[in-house]
């Protein structure tokens, strides 16, 4: 539900040369507050803040559109910006002259089960970050000049991850848009304290991702670390992939991907179109940098003894839209449709909510890719005998016979190349259907489409 406010006049206000909000209507002094700014301080608004750099480094008067998020709310403005005069040191004048304020998707926000864990939790905070991981809104324990001090900088630039080995996997989820769940950091500042984070990602309706909101909780001070592997009396070498090269690759690819993505995207200004090109062209290549490094880590360790998987309770129905929504951006791309399940229908089901994420998400990605410009990809959800089951079906060049098992192999892309992929997502799928008590299977023939089906236990409902 949206609520377009239907202006009268412009919503005005004004910023001297160094970024301070020296004056503001009502309805952007609420939006700056919210966002966590404070009264004569710096404008707090990410898009709105960088628009009146852009204008002062120009020199020009500038008109666009400008975007901004709090807990509650997405809001689209369009926005024009007057320099007073040609020196540096004069007021900038800005003038809101639409705006429009949407309410989160339901499906941005955590399942109730999730937000009582989150309502149990004492010394409760909340950061609001958007999709390269800024923070846009922060409210934590503590002093407020604190809160204030944190907008618009990194979250892995304000807080240390605890251990240090889980830093991959915290850039893990956020590059996978998973859910981030107890992990542990330290404020690099201050009063140094540890909190516990629970993260979700935010998924707007046009299918885009949106960036995080976490919930905090201040924690004890760090326990003694104990491995797993030496309950069992064995002491394991720590893996050099994915405790040494991985971290080492993801954080680096990390930040390649999120610059060339801000170029390509010219928010901080007018680029030459090829330019652009190049910048695309340098964040795609990033990603499939950073998928094979993130399926290197998985196949690592799946392929343990102490592999283990977590029996969550999920809803089939509930992951198909979350999957699709992940990649509806990529699907529109290529003129592809996404054909879902009702969300009024449920299919329970016991496995680990990231991990069966995952596998849909690289079973929706592999159809996107396989299939024609301008088809359409169905996800459907059935029951029988015990599993609950979701069924990707495509409209591509199918999968010959004899090649139905093989691609179930490492590193097996049937001779394909050039395609993006790493031919190790459908091995790790299986395994992972595998060690949730399900399985992975596919049905296809050359020239009449393929249908890969997830089968996990059946959950009983009350």
């Amino acid at each position: 539900m949206n609520n377009a406010l239907k202006l009268a006049e412009p919503v005005r206000g004004q910023v001297d040369a160094d970024g301070l909000l020296l004056s503001a209507d009502p309805l952007l002094m609420r939006l700056h507050l919210r966002c966590g700014g404070k009264e004569g301080g710096p404008l707090a608004v990410p898009e709105l803040a960088a628009l009146c750099r852009l204008s002062r480094r120009l020199r020009m008067n500038l008109s666009r559109p400008v975007h901004a998020s709090d807990d509650d709310s997405r809001i689209e403005m369009w926005v024009e910006t007057r320099l007073a005069s040609a020196e540096r040191d004069q007021p900038l004048a800005l003038s809101i002259i639409d705006w429009k304020e949407y309410s989160h998707d339901e499906s941005d926000k955590a399942d109730p089960a999730r937000d009582r864990d989150f309502d149990r939790l004492e010394g409760r905070g909340a950061i609001r970050t958007d999709a390269a991981l800024r923070i846009i809104a922060k409210q934590m324990p503590g002093k407020a000049a604190r809160n204030f001090g944190a907008i618009g900088q990194s979250l892995i630039d304000i807080y240390d991850v605890i251990p240090p080995s889980a830093h991959a996997k915290l850039l893990e989820a956020v590059a996978e848009r998973q859910p981030i769940r107890n992990q542990r950091m330290r404020e690099k500042s201050g009063a140094q304290r540890l909190f516990v984070m629970q993260g979700e990602p935010l998924i707007d309706k046009a299918g885009l991702f949106a960036g995080y909101r976490f919930a905090a909780a201040l924690d004890d001070p760090e326990p003694p670390v104990q491995d797993a592997r030496q309950a069992s009396g064995k002491l394991i070498s720590d893996s050099l992939f994915g405790m040494q090269l991985g971290p080492a690759l993801r954080q680096p690819l990390g930040k390649i991907i999120a610059n060339a993505e801000t170029i390509s995207t010219k928010l901080e200004g007018p680029l030459r179109g090829d330019y652009a090109s190049y910048a695309k062209d340098i964040a795609s290549a990033g990603r499939h940098l950073l998928d094979l490094v993130n399926d290197l880590s998985d196949l690592e360790a799946i392929e343990r003894p102490d592999f283990t998987v977590a029996g969550d309770d999920i809803d089939l129905v509930d992951l198909a839209h979350r999957a699709a929504g992940l990649l509806a951006v990529k699907a529109a791309d290529h003129q592809i449709r996404l054909e879902l399940p009702d969300k009024e229908q449920k299919m329970p089901a016991s496995g680990e909510f990231r991990r069966s994420l995952q596998i849909l998400v690289n079973l929706i990605g592999n159809a996107i890719r396989y299939s024609p410009d301008g088809s359409v990809i169905s996800l459907s959800v059935s029951a029988d005998q015990g599993f609950a089951r979701i069924s990707v079906s495509d409209q591509g060049s199918g999968i010959a016979q004899e090649d139905q098992e093989r691609i179930f192999e490492k590193f097996e892309r049937l001779g394909r190349s050039g395609d993006g992929g790493t031919g190790l997502g459908l091995f790790i799928s299986r395994r992972l259907a595998r060690a949730m008590g399900g399985s992975l299977t596919v049905e296809s023939a050359a020239d009449q489409g393929s249908t890969f089906t997830l089968s996990l236990p059946a959950r009983k409902t009350p």
